[in-house]
């Protein structure tokens, strides 16, 4: 599987939160430490806030930090929440679809639904606390 670099960057910003959980992330020092451009992390902070794994303080004072314990915040949730295409996970539209197909795209639709599927829950799998807890974990890499 394929995902795109916001989906890496979304899960630095989220590692960069947990291991600084004591105060308030300021976008340009979560940009500093991961190399991630402060554009980039706004954009991902207004996605990740909107499915509550963000919390956002407004004001000279405020920041972010996370909304959840990292240990709740699964790597596969992360992923349905940046990358569109991995909500409805698998070729669910193709299967139940009134058009006519040949069985050997019905079967080949089925095959792939259920690859994607084993890849979400292989990812549903790793927590952000996992994360921080593997001894070559670095945020900025």
């Amino acid at each position: 599987m394929r995902l795109t670099e916001q989906s890496r960057y979304a899960l630095r910003v989220l590692a960069y939160c947990a291991e600084h959980s004591k105060q308030l992330a300021k976008v340009a020092e979560i940009s500093r430490a991961t190399g991630i451009t402060e554009q980039n992390i706004f954009k991902l902070i207004k996605t990740l806030a909107k499915t509550g794994f963000l919390e956002t303080i407004r004001g000279p004072h405020g920041g972010v930090r996370l909304a959840v314990a990292p240990e709740a915040i699964r790597v596969g949730q992360v992923i349905r929440a940046v990358e569109p295409r991995f909500q409805a996970c698998g070729p669910l539209g193709l299967i139940l679809s009134e058009e006519p197909v040949s069985p050997v795209e019905r079967a080949l639709d089925r095959a792939i639904g259920r690859g994607i599927a084993a890849f979400m829950e292989t990812l549903d799998q790793t927590s952000i606390a996992a994360l921080l807890a593997s001894p070559s974990t670095t945020i900025a890499a």
